[in-house]
């Protein structure tokens, strides 16, 4: 038996003491190798005897052995699962793109290539869910984005008494156009007619009486009615009387431009922690099955290549491997739970910008007003 068969044989002892002996002789598993190389003996090494360890001492010898010819007759599925993401590895450093593709067509099949880059394929709009952060707060960004996702649209439970006070919450905060319409709608259902400040006890209406010379009576005209809107117990009691129906109306516009905000602020919440991961809306393709049209939602993937070789990385020499998450998701989902990548997250407030609330108001107030 020659030298090198003796230390062939050490090395597919599969003992650590054996391999030992190796070491001990050529200082590294590399120089074994040259010398295997040397002897034109490589196709009699099986390279998954090697430990994990000399991997981790050894950052390229992976591409050592592959460029040396050690696993021209073993492919991805051959090898053990502790080699299996150092050859990942070495695939995509050779060729990024080769070794992407073979990774979506045969490990993540989930992802679609396309000429733009890397689309996740959606089970549905729920999946993103996953991505968001579901710890610790009654309402998380993980229950937030659920409800954002789900086919219902319904985002959170509807506030119903969102004012108890309509001049200071929607007229005082109109702009100069629905000043004016307000204007116009008090003149067309009360305006230029008779009214008593027996009924009222306002001073404003005192004045316009005393203004008139009418003995208690007065009148609400294009003269006076801006003043009119800008006193607040003056339009209260109108309000409370004569403008009651007014005053429904704008309750009712309150909680929906309330609860209108509300919404869009989670709804942005999600949509723009989303853009941590990902760089597109959510593209819908539909599918022509017979009469039935199927539809499938796709959104890409921001850095594809960053997150599979964080992965490969991560866990190379230990048997996570791309086959047993089998998804994009499922990866990310590892990377999350392990501390690697941290979920979307986002603070939940319990209630909207007063300025979204105000923006609303004046842009759905005309359809409230009858």
């Amino acid at each position: 038996m020659s030298k090198l068969e003796k230390f062939l044989e050490w090395f597919h002892d599969g003992r650590e003491d054996e391999y030992n002996r190796i070491l001990k002789v050529f200082g590294t598993t590399r120089n074994f190798l040259k010398t295997v190389l040397k002897y034109n003996e490589q196709d009699q090494v099986d390279v998954t005897y090697i430990p994990s360890g000399e991997f981790k001492n050894d950052s390229e010898l992976f591409n050592f052995i592959i460029d040396n010819g050690f696993l021209d007759d073993v492919d991805y599925n051959n090898l053990e699962e502790v080699l299996k993401n150092y050859y990942l590895i070495s695939l995509i450093e050779k060729n990024t793109s080769n070794g992407l593709n073979f990774i979506c067509h045969n490990l993540l099949t989930d992802v679609q290539i396309r000429d733009d880059g890397y689309w996740l394929r959606l089970s549905g709009r729920e999946e993103l869910a996953e991505f968001f952060d579901s710890g610790g707060r009654d309402y998380s960004a993980s229950d937030i984005a659920q409800k954002v996702f789900a086919e219902d649209g319904t985002i959170y439970e509807y506030y119903w008494d969102s004012t108890d006070d309509v001049y200071s919450d929607v007229i005082e905060e109109l702009n100069e156009q629905n000043i004016q319409r307000l204007a116009e709608y008090i003149l067309e259902n009360i305006g230029n007619k008779d009214l008593s400040t027996e009924d009222f006890g306002s001073d404003f209406f005192q004045e316009l009486a005393d203004t008139d010379g009418r003995d208690g009576l007065f009148q609400i005209t294009s003269d006076n009615v801006i003043s009119l809107i800008k006193d607040e117990e003056a339009m209260n009691e109108l309000l409370d009387t004569d403008l009651d129906e007014l005053k429904g109306n704008l309750d009712n516009l309150h909680t929906n431009a309330y609860n209108g905000a509300y919404g869009d602020m989670l709804w942005n919440l999600v949509m723009e922690g989303l853009d941590e991961y990902f760089s597109s809306p959510i593209d819908e393709v539909a599918t022509q099955i017979g009469e039935k049209r199927r539809y499938t939602q796709y959104i890409k993937i921001r850095d594809f290549y960053s997150n599979v070789m964080t992965f490969l990385n991560e866990y190379r020499g230990y048997s996570d491997t791309l086959d047993y998450y089998g998804g994009y998701t499922q990866m990310m989902k590892q990377l999350f739970n392990d501390g690697t990548y941290e979920q979307i997250d986002f603070r939940v407030y319990d209630y909207p910008d007063s300025s979204e609330v105000d923006r609303q108001i004046n842009d759905l107030f005309g359809d409230y007003l009858y």
